[in-house]
Order: structure tokens, then sequence, then C-alpha cells
């Protein structure tokens, strides 16, 4: 099967990317073509999947692939503020283009809420991947104790909160704070001064991703103090598929990603929520546990792959392509 992937996001930083990716790489058996060039369409491949369904590209991807009798398969990566309220179907019109998809997939179930209020079709929830080889534990004992945030440094992240949020807890001698990520909106400069600031507050800055699993495997537990539009969170996964327990907020797909895998808790508990759990060494273990295996029977790469191959085949109805591609 010839599989033509594209989006405005490919190239470019972020989970989509690495959405991309990653799928193309666990698509074995199959000619997979990544683009962001809606041009790219004249390869004549026999099924079109583009990621985030509320760009220009995808508008005019659709349109032509319906010219030339290609079907469309969609996968929703985003949410938007108040993704939750029915005031979104009103500019169901606005996105008409997006019936004409064959298929539409969403991440999470946040993500599936908020492209129904556009299209009439079902939508299948076929999370994020992580490759569970390369994200594993690799755990030795410390007597320090370290807190870890990696993501994007951006406002609606809430990177910028955690350490004042924490202050206090810091100033005691065996526990450390490191921040890593890629730059946006200039908020490097300010988690650099509060790093000069605030007691055992490490900054890193970009971390390169063959670094990751080390320094997921390295922290006791990772925070995501995301404030609003968190339609995944494939940070989440890769610390928990490196049995590093996760505690975050209760915005977007972050609670059923998390699923008793660490702790769902507002932003101002989030002292109390740590200080309990770094105090019971063994609650951690066992949520660490809960999270890998969690991730290896739900979250790898070979089975989101898997679940995406068959929504191809639905898709272009094909028995003989099944029978012919179908991997053992």
């Amino acid at each position: 099967m010839r599989i033509l992937m594209l989006s405005e996001f490919y190239g470019k930083v972020g989970g989509i990317n690495t959405h991309m990716v990653e799928l193309s790489r666990f698509l074995r058996g199959h000619e997979v073509i990544l683009s962001s060039n809606p041009d790219s369409i004249g390869i004549r491949p026999d099924i079109i999947h583009v990621h985030h369904a509320f760009t220009p590209l995808t508008f005019r991807v659709i349109k032509r692939a319906r010219r030339e009798g290609i079907p469309v398969v969609i996968t929703n990566h985003s949410i938007a503020p108040f993704h939750d309220v029915y005031i979104w179907r009103f500019l169901k019109l606005g996105f008409r283009y997006l019936r004409d998809a064959s298929a539409v997939i969403a991440v999470s179930s946040s993500a599936k809420r908020f492209i129904s209020n556009f299209v009439s079709s079902n939508v299948t929830v076929i999370p994020n991947g992580v490759d569970t080889e390369k994200f594993r534990p690799m755990k030795e004992e410390r007597e320090n104790k370290t807190l870890l945030y990696v993501g994007r440094f951006s406002a609606r992240k809430g990177v910028q909160l955690l350490a004042p949020l924490l202050s206090r807890y810091l100033k005691k001698p065996d526990i450390e704070l490191i921040i890593a990520g890629s730059d946006e909106m200039l908020m490097l400069p300010l988690l650099k001064l509060q790093g000069a600031v605030f007691r055992n507050v490490r900054v890193l800055g970009f971390v390169p991703e063959d670094l990751l699993p080390g320094l997921y495997s390295y922290a006791d537990l990772f925070l995501m103090p995301s404030l609003t539009m968190e339609s995944f969170g494939i940070t989440a996964i890769e610390s928990l598929s490196c049995a590093t327990p996760v505690i975050a907020t209760n915005v977007g797909a972050l609670p059923e990603i998390i699923d008793g895998c660490g702790a769902i808790t507002n932003l101002l508990d989030f002292p109390r929520v740590i200080e309990e759990l770094l105090s019971n060494p063994e609650r951690i273990r066992e949520l660490g546990f809960s999270g890998r295996k969690r991730m290896v029977e739900e979250y790898s790469w070979e089975a989101v792959a898997m679940r995406i191959e068959d929504v191809y085949f639905s898709v272009l109805d094909g028995e003989e392509y099944a029978k012919h591609y179908r991997r053992y």
C-alpha cells in the first residue's frame, strides 16, 4: 500500500511531526511518504492520511483528493479552549470539507469530542504511540529526589509556574527540579532567571531525543502543569514507558492517559501530592510498573500502527489488501 502522510507541521518540532515520523517507521510492509506539500498527491497514493484537521492544507488536500478519487483519513491532534462547549457546533458550516473524509481518527477522547462538533461520521480514538524499546526503564537507586518537566516552553503548558509553586519544597537539599524542552515565546530567558533565583532548579533547554529515555528514568516523578488545550501529551507516555509516574493537571486528555499511573490534581496541590509520593517510594514503584505495563500493552507503536492500518483497510474495503499485507 502506498500511503501519503501530509501535514503543515511535518518537519517542525512538536507532537504531530513526532507522530508522523514514528508511525511511518512502524507501518512495515508499506510505502510511506511524508510531506508538507499538498502537491505530493501527484505520486498517486492508495490512501492519504492528513494530520491535523483545521488547517488550509487539509482543506486543499481533501478538495483535490475528492476530484481524483483518492480516499483521505484525517487524524485530529488538537482541541480548542472550552472544547466541550456546544458553541463550536455553530461553526460547523465553516468546516464542511471535513465531511468528505473517508475516516476520522482522534488521538484522545477529548480530541474526539471536539472534532465531533464538525463531522457527523463516527470518530475512532487511536492514541499517539511510544517506542517502548527506546523509552524503557533504566532506574538506579539514589538518595536524592528529582522532579522533571520535559516539553515545549509554552505559557499554556504551565512550565513557568513550577519553580515558584514548588519553591518552598525545593529548599530541601536532596530535591531538584529539572526543566528541559524547546523555547517558545521567549520563555527560556524567564526560566533561566528562575533557575538563578530558586534553589535546586536546573534549566537544560533543548535535550536531544536520544538522551530523553535516560532523563525520564533518572527522574522520580514527571510533572505536567498544563493549563489548557492538552489534546494528548506525548511526553507523558514517554515518561510512563520509562516507569516514571506522572503528576498532571486535570486538563484535556491527561486524565485518560495517566489513569492510575500517577496523579491528577489541581496545580495548587502539586506540592502536597509530590511530597506524599516522594515519602512513599514503594508507591512510586507500583505506579511506575503500572505505567510501563500499560504503555507496552496499549500505547506501543506496534499496537497503534496496527490499529491505524485497520482503518486504512476498512476505508479501502480491501479484503485483498488485508490478506496481502496483514502482519501476524
